[in-house]
């Protein structure tokens, strides 16, 4: 399979990159949907990004983790149910603000991360295989300043 080098017009980057985070979510799915420990816990695709952010920011409010996945705020709500019921995280209600609920991973939801880490590097190495080590590291470099500009 030989690789096709799109003409370079104006939000021709912009697509490829909406098709890159395409092909790693259908991929990561893919995945996910043959572990039976995921499928028993009732995993959902939002919920390994919330899992990442809270472990990022414990504790932390539902708007914050919202916020950060760009997630409708009742739609977080059933994320943080599926987590909560699958014993991944715990929900409590902030002291300072009795409106405001706040999450903390369980030591088994650090567990269910590390193991969603693994199973996204695997993808991760299946998508980025067309770069070599030099590429790959430079990809990534930019990559991280570019989502660290924005969050």
């Amino acid at each position: 399979m030989t690789a096709v080098e799109p003409e370079q017009h104006p939000g021709h980057l912009a697509s490829a990159i909406g098709g890159l985070a395409a092909i790693f979510r259908r991929r990561l799915g893919e995945r996910l949907s043959h572990e039976q420990w995921v499928i028993d816990a009732g995993l959902r695709p939002h919920c390994y990004g919330a899992l990442i952010w809270v472990d990022r920011l414990e504790p932390v409010s539902q708007k914050e983790i919202s916020d950060k996945l760009n997630l409708d705020p009742s739609d977080m709500v059933a994320v943080v149910d599926i987590l909560e019921q699958a014993g991944f995280a715990a929900r409590q209600r902030d002291p300072e603000d009795r409106r405001r609920y706040s999450l903390t991973l369980t030591a088994a939801g650090r567990r269910a991360l590390r193991r969603l880490n693994l199973v996204a590097a695997d993808v991760q190495d299946e998508i980025l295989a067309p770069l070599g080590a030099r590429d790959r590291a430079t990809f990534e470099r930019l990559v991280q300043r570019i989502l660290a500009h924005h969050l």
